[in-house]
């Protein structure tokens, strides 16, 4: 799977640098050459959401399809899996009483920490989460857990539900397909519900964010223990 990564180590995702031990094959500066920048954080794979108006455009379309998601639900602790530079941070707050959120890019978490110091944050991956178990009441993976090998996806899982209450909303944004490459990792629909169990599947909408789009980005799903 990592044969045409390891060819060429600059298109390396730096999350198998940490979870494959890759790391240990490559010294330092071939690790520099991961292409990392903020528009490409926020870019589509075409690249036409890398400049400020798109940008602008494709974050309203997601607020609004994240409020959709949560509604009325107040919670009193709430997780943010891989908040990024918190694009998606402050609207999530407002939901809850107390906000973590976990992010493993150092410069992401930095900025995001500046940027929202209202919220608790920690430099960590959703593979390991430092919460004990039944901590949140809203937990919201926001297209994160798609770009993690399968085997990561189910410990990343694993971890949501572990520290989420009985009576948590779960809100999970991701490609839905069966596309796998070397940073996306597709499931169908009724994979992601699969996995989610004990917690059902309530709702869930396509994930548009480009009018001329001719296929939904994912789908938004909300999960809850009935």
């Amino acid at each position: 799977m990592l044969t045409t990564a390891i060819k060429n180590p600059s298109r390396i995702p730096k999350y198998l640098f940490w979870k494959s031990g890759l790391e240990s094959k490559f010294n330092k500066n071939v690790r520099k050459r991961v292409p990392f920048s903020h528009e490409s954080v926020v870019s589509d794979c075409s690249g036409q959401a890398s400049y400020l108006p798109a940008f602008s455009s494709r974050l309203h379309k997601e607020a609004k399809l994240l409020q959709q998601a949560i509604g009325d639900y107040e919670a009193d602790k709430s997780l943010e899996i891989g908040c990024g530079f918190g694009r998606l941070t402050p609207w999530i707050m407002e939901y809850s009483k107390e906000h973590y959120a976990v992010e493993p890019e150092k410069s992401l978490f930095n900025d995001a920490k500046r940027q929202n110091p209202q919220a608790r944050f920690y430099n960590t991956t959703a593979q390991k989460l430092p919460f004990p178990d039944s901590f949140f009441d809203l937990c919201v993976s926001w297209t994160v857990i798609q770009h993690m090998p399968p085997n990561e996806q189910i410990k990343s899982i694993e971890e949501i539900k572990r520290v989420a209450k009985k009576t948590a909303v779960l809100i999970v944004a991701e490609e839905t397909g069966t596309y796998e490459g070397n940073t996306v990792w597709m499931r169908p629909v009724e994979n992601w519900v699969e996995l989610f169990k004990p917690w059902q599947l309530i709702w869930q909408t396509d994930r548009i964010l480009e009018e001329t789009a001719r296929n939904p980005q994912g789908k938004v799903m909300r999960f809850e223990l009935k």
